[in-house]
């Protein structure tokens, strides 16, 4: 797969380099063809003839056609880089070195979040930063929201599968989207841009009538002059005294064009994404709605093109001489303050529609990296007819982040109840819980799993693993962990219609050996009530021998360590029963703590 990355890399870096030569040889001629147009033109107007001024005159006309040729292949060139990074980000994911990706999701992670702490689905090294392809504002919150489950609907989790297996095969189409939008990620943040692009505000009578007033002076005063009725330098007089006036009145100016100064910034790329969304043909009913809703619906595409031009003509300003000209010859800003009413009121919202449909695309397109990069299957929901007891059975199931080449896959099935792992320490007890829940959440969000063959129910997830102690709140770690099997047990007392799943990582470590075991035994008769099931990691082999609510004994696997050389490893493969080994002596003498 680093393969195929790479070798799309080396191709745009061919493109780049001969689009860098064709740059500069259009740069040295645009030179060229400007000088020689000014020289030709001026030694034509004095008196070197009209075959001169006319030759200056074609010069003139090229260099506007190499100026247009110029700007194509400046736009070309940091196309191809933006594409180039995108591809290189890839790179890193399949190399490992995601992790130092500026974007991590940290800024959506709330303090009360457990589930995106505990299971790393945002912050640092977390699902978020290994699989965002986000840039804009609001395709950045949306797969926040997606990967810490804020915003699922069970009735669209296989449709949203679709549309992320649909994107996952079009790789050409993903980095072409991505190089777009990370070109809008310095530009204005999308609240502001809504805002606005929703701002109403009505035309001051004033600018239809100086739209007429100016020029119709200017040619009453070039008239009269020509006519000899008065001096010709009262032409320049009334362009100097209608420019005053234009400029009176530059508060209106600015504040009906300050809004498309700003969307205009931003008008390119978005075309660019509408070009790219029609342009591309889709059977996911997501993706086709989402591309009828911003390509074929309102005019949208039509929006931003006029708005594109509108944006390209206000650009003028920061040509101080031709503005003034413009000004006072035509009264340029009133021209463009009434066109850019008319853009707001016929199209005001069309960029915040744009928005959302990009944060969209944006949003599934992170969820289908995983597909991209390989070793995924899609999750199997459950239903009543399967075996009711029947939670999760996975099949090679790894962990995404750790990777396909280097984790270690594991099988399991996980039945109603409570199940308990023990194992030495470093084994792979947590890595298992992480793994197994991290997979659920993926298939919640819609995205593809890392196994050969994944099969659950929809749940509730739960988990209790980085418990942290709060000093100015005065919560130990033990009354800390309480708390979040506190919260378990009384979503399960209620017979929720989704069951709860539970990962508990070392319960209850935080207390003394006999109070733990009491705790965690009426702990876990407490979570197996319930219709889902709940798994424990501990080092206290008193709970393999634990019966559950209704009787029957809990599940039990285990990891453990075998020695190799007069050294400890670990093959972190999971394997039925209760562990009977232990590693804690070995390495407090590793350690140097142990004769």
């Amino acid at each position: 797969m680093v393969e195929e990355f790479e070798k799309k890399k080396n191709l745009i870096d061919a493109e780049l380099i001969s689009a860098s030569k064709k740059y500069g040889i259009v740069s040295f001629f645009r030179l060229v063809s400007f000088f020689g147009a000014v020289i030709l033109i001026y030694m034509g107007a004095t008196g070197g003839g009209s075959l001169l001024g006319i030759t200056g005159v074609i010069m003139a006309a090229v260099f506007i056609l190499l100026l247009r040729l110029h700007a194509r292949l400046d736009e070309r060139r940091t196309c191809l880089n933006a594409e180039k990074k995108v591809t290189e980000g890839y790179i890193a994911r399949l190399n490992g070195e995601w992790r130092s990706f500026e974007d991590d999701g940290s800024e959506f992670l709330a303090n009360d979040d457990m589930l995106s702490r505990d299971i790393d689905l945002l912050g640092r090294n977390s699902l978020y930063q290994y699989i965002s392809v986000a840039h804009t504002e609001d395709g950045r919150r949306k797969t926040a929201l997606a990967v810490s489950l804020k915003n699922i609907d069970p009735e669209k989790i296989k449709s949203r599968n679709e549309a992320v297996n649909e994107l996952a095969g079009k790789k050409d189409f993903l980095i072409s989207f991505e190089s777009v939008t990370a070109r809008i990620a310095g530009r204005k943040k999308r609240k502001d841009i809504k805002e606005i692009d929703e701002k109403k505000e009505s035309l001051p009578f004033i600018v239809p009538v100086m739209m007429l007033l100016i020029p119709l002076i200017n040619i009453a005063v070039t008239v009269l002059a020509l006519t000899g009725t008065i001096d010709v330098r009262f032409i320049l007089l009334s362009i100097f005294a209608c420019l005053i006036i234009t400029e009176l009145f530059s508060g209106i100016r600015n504040r009906f064009l300050y809004p498309i100064h700003i969307l205009g910034n931003s008008s390119r790329d978005y075309y660019a994404l509408l070009q790219l969304l029609k342009n591309e043909e889709f059977k996911s009913s997501i993706l086709k709605g989402i591309r009828e809703s911003v390509v074929e619906k309102d005019g949208i595409m039509n929006a931003i093109k006029r708005l594109q031009m509108i944006s390209e003509a206000d650009n003028i300003s920061f040509n101080p001489i031709i503005h003034m000209v413009l000004n006072g010859v035509l009264g340029w800003d009133f021209w463009l303050t009434k066109a850019a009413d008319g853009w707001n009121k016929r199209f005001g919202g069309s960029i915040s529609k744009c928005i959302s449909g990009v944060g969209d695309v944006e949003e599934l397109s992170s969820l289908a990296v995983l597909s991209v990069l390989g070793g995924t299957t899609v999750p199997k929901f459950l239903d009543e007819k399967d075996d009711p007891k029947l939670m999760i059975n996975a099949v090679k199931v790894y962990h995404p982040l750790i990777g396909e080449e280097k984790a270690v896959a594991n099988s399991a099935k996980i039945c109603g109840g409570a199940t308990v792992i023990t194992g030495s320490n470093m084994s792979g007890k947590t890595t298992f819980l992480r793994t197994l829940a991290i997979n659920m959440a993926l298939s919640y969000m819609g995205a593809n799993v890392c196994a050969d063959s994944f099969s659950l129910r929809y749940m509730r997830l739960f988990t209790s693993m980085r418990v942290m102690d709060d000093v100015a709140g005065g919560i130990s770690t033990f009354y800390a962990e309480i708390l979040r099997i506190k919260e378990m047990a009384e979503y399960i007392s209620h017979r929720p219609s989704v069951p709860a799943a539970c990962f508990i990582d070392e319960i209850f470590k935080g207390t003394n050996s006999a109070d733990r075991i009491v705790g965690a035994e009426n702990a876990i008769r407490k979570l197996s009530e319930g219709s889902g099931f709940v798994i424990v990691s501990t080092h206290d082999f008193e709970l393999c021998e634990l019966k559950m609510s209704d009787g029957r004994d809990v599940e039990n696997y285990h990891f453990e360590e075998y020695y190799e050389d007069e050294e400890l490893k670990f093959d972190y493969k999971i394997k039925d029963g209760r562990c009977t080994t232990r590693n804690a002596t070995t390495l407090l003498k590793m350690a140097g703590l142990m004769e």
